[in-house]
């Protein structure tokens, strides 16, 4: 089971924003399924990059849950990228049901990225 991308655009602000992180964060899975979240949903970006430093990989999640108004289904997709990052919080399954169906994949396939990372396999095209 591999991860998907919700669309072209997706895919092209996540691996922009994968090539702007320094080297050795770019196959963390911690790292890279909150960088899937938020490039997935822009309201999601805007509330959160503030507080989540590609260069230094330092979350500051108190401050953003503070300072931003999250509704409730941004509100969920916030609580999965820190539950994803580094586990400080609690998201129960049962919420991730209240998400509309484009966020409800973004949140799976987050979920999967964690789980497997991203490979570090080259695909080289076969000659004859």
């Amino acid at each position: 089971m591999e991860f998907q991308y919700l669309s072209r655009e997706h895919k092209q602000d996540f691996l922009e924003m994968r090539r702007n992180i320094p080297e050795y964060y770019r196959f963390n899975k911690e790292f890279l399924s909150v960088l899937y979240l938020i490039s997935g949903n822009e309201e999601l970006k805007q509330k959160v990059e503030p507080y989540f430093n590609g260069n230094s990989g330092m979350f500051d999640t108190e401050k953003m849950f503070e300072e931003q108004d999250f509704s409730a289904g941004l509100s969920i997709l916030a609580k999965l990228a820190v539950n994803l990052f580094n586990a400080n919080e609690k998201i129960n399954p049962l919420q991730l049901m209240i998400l509309d169906d484009e966020n409800f994949e973004l949140a799976m396939n987050a979920i999967i990225l964690r789980r497997q990372g991203i490979s570090t396999e080259y695909k080289l095209s076969q000659k004859n």
